[in-house]
């Protein structure tokens, strides 16, 4: 799957979309790390920014250094072996904010990150100024349909699909087929039951 590199402010200001809450929040604290996933999407859709803010790195070490630039007024509210996850407020604003770092895996680029997704309407990341997706996730997005990029985790895929048709999204018969598929053929599945898959 071919990957697109687009100006994020560019491909905003064309598409009547306003970036300015999303880099208010991601700019003070992003640094070199990815921002990648639901707020993207989220702006995109011109849905409003409640849902966490989703940070990836390209090692340990990467991470730590983000953590340690970490405004005061963010505190660690939970943390796990495939997270941390921040609260707190950002700049100006006294609304708060869920930040979360995710370390169950590092990457080597924007585009490794969005390809280890499993929907393509999550497949949107930023690399500094730059939107990093995919040809099928701008359209998915657009049409408002779930297809599957991959599927790593077929439990959480599937809580995860509940989630996004509750949000307007609709799945494909040969999406839940996958699924459905999946689940039943992977013994493995029933210890994934209680996995928190990031968005």
């Amino acid at each position: 799957m071919a990957s697109l590199r687009l100006n994020f402010a560019e491909f905003c200001e064309r598409s009547d979309i306003s970036g300015d809450e999303l880099r208010r929040i991601i700019d003070p604290i992003r640094g070199t790390a990815w921002v990648a996933g639901g707020a993207i999407r989220r702006t995109l859709i011109r849905m409003p920014l409640d849902s966490d803010f989703d940070f990836f790195f390209r090692s340990a070490e990467h991470m730590a250094e983000w953590e340690t630039a970490l405004p005061s007024s963010l505190s660690l509210h939970n943390e796990t072996e495939h997270h941390k996850h921040w609260r707190g407020t950002i700049g100006e604003s006294s609304l708060p904010v869920d930040i979360q770092a995710i370390r169950f895996r590092y990457y080597g680029s924007a585009e490794e990150v969005i390809s280890s997704f499993d929907y393509t309407i999550t497949q949107f990341a930023l690399d500094g100024e730059t939107l990093v997706t995919t040809p099928e996730a701008l359209w998915d997005l657009g049409r408002r349909k779930l297809a599957l990029h991959k599927v790593t985790y077929p439990v959480a895929t599937m809580r995860r699909m509940l989630k996004y048709t509750n949000q307007g999204f609709t799945a494909c018969a040969g999406c839940m087929a996958t699924l459905l598929r999946e689940t039943a053929s992977n013994p493995e599945v029933l210890a994934q039951i209680n996995l928190q898959y990031v968005d």
